[in-house]
């Protein structure tokens, strides 16, 4: 029977970004990597190995059966419902491995589905996990050999180019959130949603949705998927920012009350 790691926080009921983020806040040093090609790196062969072994024991032509229905082109489709939860099966193993490394180093561990993150208050980050090295003038950051190795054999390799190091003096952020003091939504995206509710009120709906992009003044500027669907967009943001400040917070409050405000306006 799968059990829930304790360290797993993404497609996990009652979990999300937030509660993610929660476990490294106020730390000394926040690492945060990414695992390269998450969904394509797990094959038919690998999900179908997984359903015959400990603890499922499924007889091969069952697991070959459910590994077919949940992999498409001998990989798991990213967006698939299926996806998620097998990809948190198959991490168990190296999710029970990361947690002991990070015990044994006095460290915390997530895995936010290919978003992992270790944080410590330690004085300086155990070198086990990463370490520092001067290249021509430029700090690199490198994976600890413990950690490499532990990733490296349960199949997956890191992205050499999402690999963060973070101090508490600089700004500190784990799955899109600040974490410095407590889990907060970044200042550049608050401003984002003001900004989208000022164009709004300014210059209407159907303006905004057809020529949102092209002004200048309202960046950071939307994706056309963004662009096409402004409302449902901007409610969405203005839901993020009250699930991660919490209902009763100002700016949400207000936030929302504008956007109210401007719907009323559009259906009336």
């Amino acid at each position: 029977m799968y059990e829930i790691k304790p360290s797993v926080h993404g497609f996990v009921m009652g979990k999300n970004i937030v509660t993610n983020a929660q476990a490294h806040t106020k730390k000394r040093y926040v690492l945060n990597l990414d695992l390269t090609d998450f969904f394509p790196s797990i094959n038919f062969g690998r999900v179908r190995g997984m359903f015959m072994a400990t603890p499922y024991g499924l007889h091969p032509d069952v697991a070959t059966v459910l590994a077919q229905i949940c992999c498409h082109n001998n990989q798991l489709p990213q967006g698939a419902p299926t996806s998620p939860i097998v990809t948190n099966m198959i991490c168990a193993k190296m999710d029970s491995q990361l947690q002991r490394l990070a015990k044994e180093y006095k460290a915390t561990y997530t895995r936010y589905a290919d978003d992992i993150t270790f944080s410590t208050t330690l004085p300086k980050l155990p070198e086990e996990l990463a370490y520092i090295v001067a290249e021509e003038d430029v700090d690199k950051i490198f994976i600890g050999n413990k950690l490499l190795s532990i990733i490296n054999d349960n199949g997956f390799k890191v992205n050499e180019k999402k690999i963060r190091l973070q101090s508490r003096e600089s700004h500190q952020e784990v799955t899109g959130l600040t974490t410095n003091l407590f889990p907060n939504v970044d200042r550049k995206y608050v401003r984002q949603v003001r900004a989208m509710l000022h164009a709004w009120a300014k210059f209407g709906l159907e303006a905004v949705e057809k020529e949102y992009q092209e002004k200048s003044e309202f960046k950071p500027r939307l994706s056309t998927k963004e662009k096409s669907n402004f409302r449902q967009v901007l409610r969405g943001k203005i839901e993020f920012i009250g699930m991660v400040k919490g209902r009763n917070n100002s700016i949400y409050q207000k936030y929302l009350k504008q956007y109210q405000l401007l719907s009323t306006l559009v259906i009336s």
